[in-house]
Protein backbone atom coordinates (compact mmCIF):
# COMPACT_ATOMS: atom_id res chain seq x y z
CA UNK A 1 0.00 0.00 0.00
CA UNK A 2 1.02 3.33 -0.11
CA UNK A 3 1.14 6.95 1.43
CA UNK A 4 0.60 10.94 -0.80
CA UNK A 5 3.25 11.15 -3.03
CA UNK A 6 4.15 7.51 -3.51
CA UNK A 7 6.36 6.62 -6.30
CA UNK A 8 4.01 3.45 -7.56
CA UNK A 9 1.39 5.81 -8.10
CA UNK A 10 0.99 8.92 -6.11
CA UNK A 11 2.95 11.17 -8.32
CA UNK A 12 0.75 12.53 -10.56
CA UNK A 13 -1.39 16.11 -9.78
CA UNK A 14 -4.83 14.09 -9.99
CA UNK A 15 -3.10 11.36 -7.12
CA UNK A 16 -0.56 13.03 -5.58
CA UNK A 17 -2.10 13.20 -2.22
CA UNK A 18 -4.23 10.00 -2.01
CA UNK A 19 -3.66 7.09 0.24
CA UNK A 20 -4.50 3.25 -0.15
CA UNK A 21 -5.83 1.04 2.85
CA UNK A 22 -5.10 -2.37 2.52
CA UNK A 23 -8.82 -4.33 2.85
CA UNK A 24 -10.26 -7.61 1.96
CA UNK A 25 -12.29 -7.63 -1.07
CA UNK A 26 -15.65 -6.62 0.01
CA UNK A 27 -15.02 -5.17 3.23
CA UNK A 28 -17.80 -2.09 3.82
CA UNK A 29 -16.67 1.45 2.56
CA UNK A 30 -18.39 4.69 4.06
CA UNK A 31 -18.71 8.11 2.78
CA UNK A 32 -16.09 10.48 4.48
CA UNK A 33 -19.02 12.89 4.85
CA UNK A 34 -22.70 14.58 3.69
CA UNK A 35 -22.60 15.07 -0.28
CA UNK A 36 -23.83 13.82 -3.54
CA UNK A 37 -22.71 11.00 -6.01
CA UNK A 38 -21.09 12.65 -8.66
CA UNK A 39 -19.63 9.42 -10.12
CA UNK A 40 -20.10 5.93 -9.71
CA UNK A 41 -17.96 3.47 -12.27
CA UNK A 42 -19.04 -0.33 -11.14
CA UNK A 43 -18.81 -2.61 -14.29
CA UNK A 44 -15.25 -3.73 -14.46
CA UNK A 45 -14.38 -7.24 -12.43
CA UNK A 46 -10.21 -7.72 -12.26
CA UNK A 47 -7.36 -6.30 -12.18
CA UNK A 48 -3.88 -5.91 -12.51
CA UNK A 49 -0.27 -5.06 -11.27
CA UNK A 50 0.23 -3.49 -14.86
CA UNK A 51 0.12 0.09 -15.49
CA UNK A 52 -2.26 -0.64 -18.43
CA UNK A 53 -4.90 -1.44 -16.66
CA UNK A 54 -5.09 2.41 -14.83
CA UNK A 55 -7.77 3.00 -16.01
CA UNK A 56 -9.99 -0.28 -15.23
CA UNK A 57 -11.02 0.90 -11.66
CA UNK A 58 -14.23 0.94 -10.34
CA UNK A 59 -14.64 3.75 -7.84
CA UNK A 60 -17.02 6.59 -6.37
CA UNK A 61 -16.48 10.23 -6.62
CA UNK A 62 -19.11 12.34 -4.01
CA UNK A 63 -19.07 16.35 -4.14
CA UNK A 64 -19.20 17.80 -0.84
CA UNK A 65 -20.56 21.38 -1.39
CA UNK A 66 -20.40 22.43 2.13
CA UNK A 67 -16.04 22.29 1.20
CA UNK A 68 -16.32 22.38 -2.34
CA UNK A 69 -14.17 18.95 -2.13
CA UNK A 70 -14.45 15.65 -3.80
CA UNK A 71 -13.80 12.33 -1.94
CA UNK A 72 -13.00 9.25 -4.20
CA UNK A 73 -13.50 6.01 -3.29
CA UNK A 74 -11.38 3.42 -6.18
CA UNK A 75 -10.34 0.00 -6.60
CA UNK A 76 -14.32 -1.20 -5.86
CA UNK A 77 -15.77 -4.51 -6.30
CA UNK A 78 -17.48 -5.32 -9.34
CA UNK A 79 -20.83 -4.14 -8.84
CA UNK A 80 -19.59 -3.21 -5.37
CA UNK A 81 -21.49 -0.02 -5.28
CA UNK A 82 -24.68 0.50 -3.07
CA UNK A 83 -25.31 4.18 -4.70
CA UNK A 84 -25.79 5.49 -8.17
CA UNK A 85 -25.48 9.27 -9.19
CA UNK A 86 -27.50 11.96 -7.85
CA UNK A 87 -28.15 10.04 -4.25
CA UNK A 88 -27.50 12.10 -1.24
CA UNK A 89 -25.00 10.35 1.30
CA UNK A 90 -24.39 11.07 4.55
CA UNK A 91 -21.43 10.78 6.66
CA UNK A 92 -21.00 7.20 7.82
CA UNK A 93 -23.25 5.97 5.31
CA UNK A 94 -21.82 2.23 3.41
CA UNK A 95 -21.35 3.61 -0.15
CA UNK A 96 -19.42 0.43 -1.39
CA UNK A 97 -17.39 -2.56 -1.17
CA UNK A 98 -14.24 -2.93 -1.24
CA UNK A 99 -12.03 -4.68 -3.92
CA UNK A 100 -9.18 -5.23 -6.48
CA UNK A 101 -10.36 -3.90 -10.20
CA UNK A 102 -7.27 -1.82 -12.51
CA UNK A 103 -3.57 -0.92 -11.59
CA UNK A 104 -3.17 -2.70 -8.57
CA UNK A 105 -0.94 -4.57 -6.25
CA UNK A 106 -3.42 -6.18 -4.27
CA UNK A 107 -7.01 -5.38 -2.89
CA UNK A 108 -7.20 -2.17 -1.06
CA UNK A 109 -8.90 0.76 -1.05
CA UNK A 110 -7.48 4.05 -2.84
CA UNK A 111 -8.70 7.13 -1.40
CA UNK A 112 -8.65 10.90 -2.57
CA UNK A 113 -9.82 14.11 -1.75
CA UNK A 114 -9.55 16.73 -5.11
CA UNK A 115 -10.87 19.77 -5.64
CA UNK A 116 -11.36 21.00 -9.35
CA UNK A 117 -8.67 23.44 -10.69
CA UNK A 118 -9.73 25.94 -13.46
CA UNK A 119 -10.63 24.93 -17.09
CA UNK A 120 -9.04 21.84 -15.97
CA UNK A 121 -9.40 17.96 -14.03
CA UNK A 122 -9.62 18.02 -10.46
CA UNK A 123 -6.63 17.76 -8.50
CA UNK A 124 -5.45 15.80 -5.35
CA UNK A 125 -5.39 18.01 -2.10
CA UNK A 126 -2.89 17.54 0.84
CA UNK A 127 -5.76 16.37 4.02
CA UNK A 128 -4.97 14.92 7.19
CA UNK A 129 -5.82 11.24 8.28
CA UNK A 130 -7.20 10.68 11.71
CA UNK A 131 -8.37 6.89 12.15
CA UNK A 132 -10.27 5.32 14.77
CA UNK A 133 -10.86 1.94 14.98
CA UNK A 134 -14.03 0.41 16.15
CA UNK A 135 -14.80 -3.18 16.76
CA UNK A 136 -18.47 -4.00 16.03
CA UNK A 137 -20.42 -7.57 15.81
CA UNK A 138 -16.66 -9.00 15.72
CA UNK A 139 -16.11 -7.04 12.70
CA UNK A 140 -13.36 -4.22 12.11
CA UNK A 141 -15.01 -1.13 10.65
CA UNK A 142 -12.70 1.72 9.68
CA UNK A 143 -13.76 5.53 10.63
CA UNK A 144 -11.51 8.43 9.68
CA UNK A 145 -11.47 11.80 10.08
CA UNK A 146 -9.97 13.92 6.88
CA UNK A 147 -9.06 17.74 8.04
CA UNK A 148 -8.64 19.81 4.46
CA UNK A 149 -8.20 23.55 4.74
CA UNK A 150 -9.87 23.90 8.41
CA UNK A 151 -12.76 21.26 6.75
CA UNK A 152 -13.23 18.51 8.93
CA UNK A 153 -14.62 15.77 7.12
CA UNK A 154 -15.39 12.29 9.37
CA UNK A 155 -15.71 8.85 8.07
Amino acid sequence: MQGNNGNFTHNTPYSRYAVDFDMKVGDTITCADDGFVVGVIKDYEFGKNDKNWENFSNFITVYHPQSGLFTQYAHLKKNGNFVKVGDFVKRNQPIGLSGETGYVSGAHLHFNVLIPERNKTLVSVPYILKMEFILKTSIKIRRLKIESNSMILKC
